[in-house]
């Protein structure tokens, strides 16, 4: 069985990664079929991986580079500096193939990718966060200086290890149009993210949670709807509690991931009786399906999106979506699984919720098209096989010389 390095490019700050989790998992999948390792920026208790996944854990140390007054600064400046050892573990004839995920920090992973070419290591990357890094200008809203500095320390390194790799494995094809703005030519494989399959629910869990955040019994007489991801400018959550000011109708909105101190929760609750906002914070995973099945919606007003593993999950549950057009978003929801607004437009978001409060039909069927859908093309038992074949190729067109003899 040949050898893979799967590194993990995140910020070590961060307590949940989409890109990072479905690392994991594809990780764990590709496990029967090649010797797989995980190399995470991380700490061990973010990880999603248990000790019967077949996959080694390769210990990763990560810092920022000495000299700089690093506490100072706000996180979203310190998150472009982080460095790891992961270059280190890569060496000639350690590894048959490196599959990068996550592009930031850009520099860490332009070093990475660097280390196996040194290493003489062919290398793959997964676009998780792709759609992000090419529109992060927008999407943050920076100035001239600020943009060129994104441009110089997070598009240019990501374009440089995409144009240095032996593959792409898209996450949809939404990415194509990326790829080649970022000056890639070679082969893209297609392998999107998958989910696990829903368990049966444990009504004593479900009860569980729902007291600790103080949800009611569900009832028919208003939305619940629920909100997942972290709260940084690019995933809307500024569009998704203006949408839900302008409402007249009664709901509760779970807005569920980390608080961030720049955000002040306390005035986010509406004046009415009838509406409500829950503000969970940090979710353990064992709270995620719970709450999802609570919901009668998954609102996802995203600004930028590549293929967020969140709205498979919601999906997998037999949740409609109602999210932005952006990125993969999409190619998920093909087949009425949900509905689409344009991205940044509270009052379409505002629109599409009160009509799908007034359609409960409406909603069942989305959610049954939304399950069945997860499991026609969003497996990982798929994505596996579909990496496998990437990765499949990618040895065979090593030269002679340097194909393993594992």
């Amino acid at each position: 069985m040949f050898r893979v390095l799967a590194p993990l490019i995140v910020p070590p700050h961060m307590s949940v990664s989409g890109g990072a989790r479905a690392g994991e998992q594809l990780s764990a999948a590709l496990a029967p079929s090649c010797r797989m390792s995980v190399a995470s920026m991380l700490n061990a208790d973010a990880s999603s991986l248990g000790s019967e996944t077949g996959v080694a854990r390769v210990p990763v140390r990560t810092w920022l580079p000495p000299g700089l007054p690093w506490a100072r600064l706000p996180k979203r400046y310190r998150t472009l500096f982080y460095r790891s050892d992961i270059p280190d573990r890569i060496r000639p004839g350690a590894f048959d193939l490196v599959h990068l995920h996550n592009p930031m920090p850009a520099l860490e992973m332009e070093r990475v990718a660097g280390a196996a070419r040194r290493a003489g290591i062919p290398y793959v990357v997964s676009t998780h966060g792709f759609n992000e890094v090419a529109n992060g200008r927008r999407i943050y809203g920076f100035d001239r200086l600020r943009g060129e500095v994104w441009r110089r320390l997070v598009e240019q390194p990501v374009g440089r290890v995409v144009q240095g790799a032996s593959a792409i494995l898209a996450l949809s094809p939404a990415d194509f149009g990326i790829l080649d703005g970022m000056g890639y030519r070679g082969p893209i494989h297609v392998v999107s993210n998958g989910v696990t399959a829903a368990a049966a629910p444990d009504p004593a869990l479900d009860q569980a949670v729902h007291r600790k955040f103080g949800l009611p019994a569900k009832d028919r007489s208003g939305l619940t709807c629920m909100f997942l991801a972290n709260h940084t400018p690019n995933k809307g959550l500024p569009v998704l509690l203006s949408a839900f000011r302008g409402l007249d109708i009664p709901y509760t909105l779970i807005v569920a991931g980390d608080r961030r101190p720049e955000i002040d929760y306390s005035a986010l609750q509406p004046d009415r009786a009838d509406q409500r906002v829950i503000v969970t914070g940090h979710l353990a995973d064992s709270e995620i399906a719970p709450l999802m099945r609570r919901a009668d919606l998954f609102v996802f007003p995203t600004l930028a999106d590549t293929l967020p593993l969140v709205v498979l999950e919601a999906m997998a549950e037999g949740v409609p979506v109602l999210a932005s057009s952006v990125g993969g978003i999409p190619y998920q929801l093909e087949g009425g699984c949900g509905l689409l607004v344009p991205p940044g437009d509270a009052a379409a978001l505002a629109q599409a919720l009160t009509q799908v409060a007034a359609d409960p039909a409406q909603r069942e069927e989305m959610g049954r098209r939304a399950r069945a859908r997860i499991g026609q093309a969003f497996t990982w038992e798929a994505a596996a096989r579909n990496a496998l074949s990437a990765y499949h190729q990618v040895l065979a067109d090593r030269p002679q010389g340097l194909r393993s003899a594992a």
